[in-house]
């Protein structure tokens, strides 16, 4: 299709560089302008004519084409919507056998980490001399388990885990790198939103069920950037066409807004597919062997957050036994250097 819109474009520019070119000869001429040359004129005039007709029936055939998409969209959503209630249990099963979990486990792992790291600088730091005392040594390790000690578990909101949780299984699995490179900026979209959106589904602005309020206004407070663009979408209306637009002007936009529209639409379709895709074949036919996998998951989880555990104690008393490495290294050399 591109290359038959650059093709109807390619005509426009054509027909309109001629037709610059007959008035620079026409204009030579202060009186008595050959008949030859009103001729050449005129043709040009009437193929230009007929060119940005063709550029305009397209464009309309374009934003037709749009409009049909955006049906498709609101049809997809109004579907997701429908499913997305169905998840809701697997939701609360991820947050509180695998999320919360992994938080705990990510963060046995840095600790375990930062230990590792600190008894490497501080033995590294014996063995170039760099302690003049062993009062300075035991003041550095004393700093490093003080500071490890006063880490404590990161207990975020249901909200924000729930959020998380969203964006690891749906948010990024249908983003493609061209989608992330064109998407909307958040500011950008959450402006739309707000402007396009909740006014037509705000208790105080409309009359919108609760229902559909509540879904629309936990996309936004996600920033679930593929539902929020489908909803300025069906929010905005159906396209209309600008008689009065240039021509090539109104071809670009709405060739624009095609490729826009049919991308988004892809997305949402690909959402959907996952939704369904999981829905099918786990919580539809298997839901008791969800809660099973995950909860065996948890405990793998656990298990490991146990180990993690026990590496870091290991940790802490390697670097309280290096002031026995300093004695070793400097028998004769007391608390004062």
């Amino acid at each position: 299709m591109q290359e038959d819109l650059e093709k109807l474009e390619q005509s426009v520019i054509h027909y309109r560089r001629l037709l610059s070119e007959a008035e620079e000869r026409r204009a030579k001429y202060k009186k008595n302008i050959p008949s030859e040359i009103w001729q050449k004129f005129y043709e040009i005039s009437e193929g230009l004519e007929k060119a940005e007709s063709r550029v305009n029936a397209t464009s309309d055939r374009l934003v037709g084409e749009v409009n049909k998409i955006r049906q498709e969209i609101m049809r997809l959503l109004q579907q997701y919507n429908h499913w997305r209630e169905k998840m809701r249990h697997i939701e609360s099963l991820f947050l509180v056998n695998i999320v919360r979990p992994g938080q705990h486990l990510k963060q046995a792992i840095r600790q375990r980490e930062q230990l590792e790291q600190e008894y490497q600088r501080i033995h590294q730091t014996i063995r170039m001399e760099g302690y003049c005392s062993l009062t300075e040594l035991e003041e550095d390790i004393r700093q490093v388990l003080v500071k490890d000690d006063q880490i404590q578990p990161e207990n975020g909101e249901e909200e924000k885990d729930l959020l998380k949780a969203e964006i690891e299984l749906e948010m990024i699995k249908d983003m493609t790198l061209e989608d992330i490179e064109e998407s909307i900026s958040r500011e950008d979209l959450a402006r739309d939103f707000k402007r396009v959106v909740l006014p037509r589904v705000h208790p105080d602005t409309s009359n919108t069920p609760e229902d559909i309020f509540n879904s629309v206004y936990e996309v936004y407070k996600k920033g679930d950037r593929l539902l929020m663009e489908a909803y300025i979408i069906e929010y905005r209306g159906e396209v209309q066409p600008e008689a009065s637009e240039e021509p090539l002007e109104k071809l670009h936009k709405a060739w624009g807004l095609f490729q826009k529209y049919q991308r988004l639409a892809s997305r949402l379709r690909r959402r959907v597919e996952h939704l369904l895709q999981d829905l099918t074949k786990q919580e539809l036919e298997h839901p008791e062997k969800i809660e099973m996998d995950m909860r065996h998951q948890r405990q793998e989880i656990l298990d490991r957050i146990k180990k993690e555990g026990e590496q870091i104690l290991v940790w802490r008393e390697k670097i309280e036994g290096l002031t026995r490495a300093y004695k070793e290294r400097h028998p004769q050399r007391g608390n004062n250097g």
